[in-house]
């Protein structure tokens, strides 16, 4: 399970949105600087303030709360984005070259229309997500709770 500490910022119905605690050096890490891994994401760009999970322990907008998100929803999850389109842009561009007096353009064509009916299959599951694979409040934190640990906590 890769879990992180954050706050619950609004509820939504079964899902809140949260915004995850900000990372201190943990002592493991560069003392001035932290954990290398937020060096990285500083310097690629900023990611999303806040993020919407489930919310099955009814916490509510300014709790301390744990997310989690099961590594196999993660493992599966990079596994459809990245593969799917890619098998199906090679399949198409299989089928693209049997095409008689097609040739090159029919291959490029056939990659082309694999790789986007990829992407489309992909919004569409999207839209349907399996609650499993979903990151969910799994404890909420006394407010006195100190920032997270490296070696215990990961963000999603």
């Amino acid at each position: 399970m890769i879990e992180t500490q954050a706050q619950v910022v609004r509820t939504d119905g079964d899902y809140a949105w949260i915004k995850i605690r900000p990372h201190t050096p943990c002592g493991n890490c560069d003392p001035e600087k932290g954990c290398k891994s937020v060096a990285i994401t500083r310097l690629f760009g900023q990611a999303q303030d806040q993020y919407r999970v489930r919310n099955p322990l009814a916490a509510q907008a300014g709790e301390l709360v744990t997310v989690g998100l099961a590594e196999q929803a993660l493992l599966s999850s990079a596994l459809w984005a990245y593969g799917l389109p890619m098998l199906l842009l090679l399949l198409g561009a299989f089928v693209g070259s049997w095409l008689p007096l097609a040739g090159e353009a029919g291959t490029l064509a056939g990659a082309a229309l694999g790789f986007i009916t990829g992407f489309l299959c992909l919004k569409k599951q999207a839209k349907n997500p399996i609650h499993s694979n979903e990151p969910a409040i799994i404890a909420k934190l006394p407010a006195s709770a100190a920032g997270s640990s490296c070696s215990s906590s990961r963000t999603i």
